[in-house]
């Protein structure tokens, strides 16, 4: 028993020898660490190369389509309302020339032939006076011959009775002969004098009733309510068989294609304003309304600028005539701008020559933005003309062809070494902006 305890425990120390000596072998046998040095590439990036570009500023404004041209109808007579037509309809499109609304014209029919009949009337009374005066004229030329017979036959006597062959009473009778006949003629000059007057006061009375009749004459044409353009009823506030007033309020339409935009333009966006506006030049405008994820477009220009800001917004009043083609063109958008549409209006303002345009977000805080050059950070200041949403308008600190990073940095520095991680991205072109 103690001999095989003392070879077992040979054998363990054996073992245990030589896994030792392999251990200091592998050791000495294994090569030498090399050292290795780091090298810097620089950090990713994404850039985009930018171009200057000769722009005109874009001014943007809101506000709500009006009607240019509004008509508010209205009863210029008073009666009852005998048809109204079917497309006379808020919403509805009317046609010029349409009779929208009748008027019972019965009435006004009958006060049309009195003033005839009057007319007519006096017109007669004119001819009796005329044939009145003819008489007047023949009787006063009897009564001129028998008012000389009668003097002559007067004379006569008178001188018969000188050498006593009459009689005085003969005389006396003769002499009031003739003072009869000149009381008949100086009768008859009477009334032919009397005629001029009751002329005058019949032609004048014929003249009246030519008025009266027109007078009436136009208001039967009244009773009917036409409309004077193509356009589109706002309001209907009648119904067949309802009485109406005079100067009472039956609705109102608007012409096809006449509308207009008032909107506000901020004090800051001012400058952007052309300088020298001429009435015949002034500038264009597009109008831009969205609906039903869809943008719809309108062209127009600025017809007038009021002349008083806005106390309470401090923004000026610009009012943006809607072209007529534009607004009635129904190939180039699916709708119908109508009144009411709250849109946006983009002014064609000055034209700034050689600018950049960036996404705000690559100009960091001091108007500052890194550009990469030869593979090396630079960091530049720049002058911002003018910020509009996410957008950023340069004038200065920028050369067409530089790459402005795009990717945030954190602890950027002068100098620090960058590379790229995209393809370059051109610079925002114009028509990319809105």
């Amino acid at each position: 028993m103690k001999k095989g305890f003392m070879f077992k425990s040979m054998r363990v120390v054996v073992v245990l020898a030589l896994s030792v000596a392999v251990a200091v072998l592998l050791v000495m046998l294994q090569p030498g660490a090399k050292r290795q040095v780091k090298t810097e590439t620089g950090r990713l990036v994404e850039v985009l190369s930018v171009k200057s570009e000769d722009l005109n500023m874009i001014i943007d404004g809101y506000g709500t389509v009006i009607p240019r041209e509004t008509l508010k109808l209205a009863a210029e007579i008073k009666g009852q309302i005998i048809d109204v037509d079917s497309s006379f309809k808020e919403g509805s499109f009317i046609k010029k020339g349409t009779v929208l609304i009748k008027i019972d014209p019965r009435t006004y029919r009958l006060e049309v032939d009195r003033q005839r009949i009057q007319i007519e009337q006096a017109e007669a009374e004119i001819k009796k006076l005329q044939q009145e005066i003819k008489n007047f004229d023949a009787s006063i030329k009897i009564a001129k011959a028998d008012t000389a017979l009668a003097w002559t036959d007067f004379e006569r006597l008178k001188k018969l009775s000188i050498r006593n062959v009459v009689s005085q009473t003969m005389l006396d009778q003769a002499e009031q002969r003739h003072l009869a006949s000149l009381e008949r003629l100086q009768g008859f000059e009477n009334q032919l004098a009397l005629t001029g007057p009751l002329k005058e006061g019949l032609e004048t009375q014929i003249d009246m009733g030519k008025v009266m009749l027109r007078q009436a004459k136009l208001d039967l044409e009244k009773t009917d309510i036409i409309a004077l353009f193509d356009g589109w009823v706002l309001i209907k506030d009648v119904e067949k068989g309802r009485h109406v007033n005079a100067g009472q309020y039956i609705g109102s339409i608007y012409s096809d294609g006449a509308l207009d935009v008032e909107i506000r333009i901020p004090t800051k966006d001012l400058k952007w304003f052309v300088s020298d506006l001429k009435q015949d030049a002034m500038p264009d405008v597009e109008i831009i309304f969205m609906g039903n994820n869809s943008q719809y477009k309108w062209s127009g220009r600025v017809a007038r600028i009021k002349a008083q800001m806005d106390e309470k917004t401090r923004t000026l009043p610009v009012v943006v005539e809607i072209d007529r083609d534009s607004a009635k063109d129904k190939t180039k958008n699916s709708i119908q701008l109508r009144p009411g549409m709250f849109v946006t209006a983009l002014i064609k303002g000055e034209k700034i020559k050689q600018i950049f345009v960036l996404p705000r977000h690559v100009v960091h805080t001091g108007d500052m933005v890194y550009i990469m050059i030869d593979n090396r950070l630079q960091i530049r200041p720049v002058n911002i003309l003018r910020s509009v949403k996410d957008l950023v308008y340069i004038d200065k600190g920028l050369s067409d062809g530089d790459l402005v990073i795009k990717s945030p940095l954190s602890g950027p520095v002068d100098g620090m070494k960058v590379r790229i991680n995209a393809t370059i991205q051109p610079q925002i072109h114009a028509d990319e902006r809105r």
